[in-house]
């Protein structure tokens, strides 16, 4: 699959997420049932309030990926045939700031669904290089904090360097450099975005359709045609339902 598919990719699986809970929560309460406690039973969540937080998930995941998706196109220069100092900066501190935004969303939807290896997702998250990056110069820019000696330190992009998917910044400190490639930090988060969303899935189709077997097997179908398609094979899709699958060619 081409490299920028992966918002669409990431997309399908947050609308296919939503139809998931969504289900449930369409049938009928039982009578004088509260609507946040029908939720949590049907749902089997935690305490009623993770709907709430999983709504506000599901919404943020749409707009952050819509912005990300953007930014792979056009790069920090946008799309604008002036060359614009601060449309690169919005487009740095915003793109930076999506991810993050979608980070968080996402391991919401994590602890809200109960996933075991959620702890395991947490570590990766925090040590993706586009996570760091936004840390660095879109929200810790004077007051970052180094874990190995609990330094304070203070980043700054450098100007000349901005461009394209290719950013360059001063430690101010001891006016070290470094750089970041925002195309390649930005691939690295959607397949994180990928592999948690997936066992999102598979999580919840087990929890809420062990008794429904027809119901799973369409999600688990639906889910490995999404897989297929990230992994290179094309798929034929009749209102919304693959029809047609072709794995991607493996050489032996």
């Amino acid at each position: 699959m081409p490299r920028p598919e992966k918002c669409k990719t990431l997309s399908q699986l947050f609308s296919l997420f939503r139809d998931l809970i969504n289900g449930p929560v369409r049938k009928d309460a039982k009578d004088g049932e509260e609507f946040s406690d029908f939720v949590k039973r049907v749902l089997k969540l935690n305490k009623p309030q993770d709907w709430n937080f999983i709504c506000s998930a599901m919404d943020l995941l749409d707009d952050t990926t819509g912005a990300i998706s953007h930014f792979l196109r056009f790069g920090l220069d946008g799309a604008t045939r002036y060359d614009e100092l601060g449309e690169k900066y919005l487009r740095l501190y915003g793109v930076l700031n999506s991810t993050y935004i979608q980070q968080e969303a996402v391991y919401v939807i994590c602890k809200g669904c109960q996933l075991l290896n959620q702890r395991c997702f947490r570590e990766k998250i925090e040590s993706l290089d586009i996570r760091d990056a936004r840390h660095r110069l879109g929200a810790h820019s004077v007051d970052y904090m180094e874990k190995e000696s609990n330094e304070i330190l203070s980043f700054v992009p450098i100007q000349m360097s901005l461009g394209g998917y290719h950013c360059e910044y001063i430690n101010n400190n001891d006016l070290s450099g470094g750089e970041i490639n925002l195309k390649a930090a930005l691939y690295q988060h959607l397949d994180l975005m990928i592999d948690i969303m997936i066992s999102v899935i598979e999580k919840m189709n087990k929890t809420l359709y062990k008794t429904n077997k027809e119901k799973m097997d369409q999600v688990s179908e639906h889910l490995s045609a999404l897989i297929t398609e990230r992994n290179g094979g094309v798929i034929m899709w009749n209102e919304g339902k693959p029809s047609i699958v072709i794995h991607p060619f493996k050489a032996e």
